[in-house]
């Protein structure tokens, strides 16, 4: 009996020591995907502790596949900037992880209104056993695509154009819009302009040069309505 008892222990300490110690429960899918309109796009999950015992737990990234036109950022219980070059993980503080229980994170990208695809890779590890660790990436892709729709097919309406000072934009659909841009012919954004509250909002034009412009507006539906703009 006592031959049985040892044997099982044994069993039971393999099983344990091959089991996954934490975990990450993300909310949404990789790639996340955006548009240049979009200020930040931001992956997020929760780490959780698949053990009886406390974590403290640290990370290194690595940059190599960041756009040179974004920026990142991991938070946890804090956020710590990402920057390129040599990183020590000890720098910043550990997160402690109590038996059974949780965190959460999430990588930010802000985008600068720039396309492009962004790689972030991240290892988690536990302080005293760096080999019980998780590594994954996290990828941003930053594409105004191909799917823009006239503006007038939604039944908002944009005037006085050309615009001088302001330009008013009113429509019912207004109120599925999450983010307005404004972006010269070169693709670049190159003002923000903040959600509409109603179905009627003016922005201003003043400060930005004269020509040719493209306002640009994302509803919650992810679908993306864009019309000409001159600005005198």
């Amino acid at each position: 009996m006592k031959t049985h008892v040892v044997a099982l222990m044994l069993v039971l300490a393999t099983v344990g020591a091959g089991a996954q110690s934490f975990f990450i429960d993300w909310s949404k899918p990789n790639p996340v995907k955006g548009l240049p309109i979009d200020a930040t796009l931001k992956r997020d999950g929760k780490v959780k502790n698949n053990t009886a015992v406390t974590k403290e737990l640290y990370f290194r990234y690595n940059l190599d596949k960041l756009n040179p036109e974004h920026r990142a950022q991991l938070c946890m219980s804090l956020c710590w900037l990402l920057y390129p070059g040599e990183d020590n993980p000890y720098d910043r503080e550990g997160q402690i992880l109590t038996p059974g229980g949780e965190l959460p994170i999430y990588i930010d990208l802000t985008t600068n209104g720039k396309e492009g695809t962004s790689t972030i890779s991240v290892t988690l590890f536990e302080k005293k056993d760096t080999t019980d660790k998780l590594d994954f990436d996290v990828q941003f892709v930053v594409s105004s695509g191909t799917s823009v729709r006239d503006l007038t097919e939604s039944g908002i309406r944009m005037y006085p154009n050309p615009a001088n000072g302001h330009v008013v934009v009113d429509g019912a659909a207004l109120n599925s819009v999450i983010s307005v841009g404004l972006y010269d012919l070169q693709g670049n954004l190159v003002r923000s302009f903040s959600a509409p509250t109603s179905d009627k909002v003016t922005y201003t034009t003043d400060g930005l040069t004269a020509g040719a412009y493209r306002l640009m507006l994302r509803t919650r539906n992810q679908e993306l309505f864009g019309g000409a703009l001159i600005v005198e």
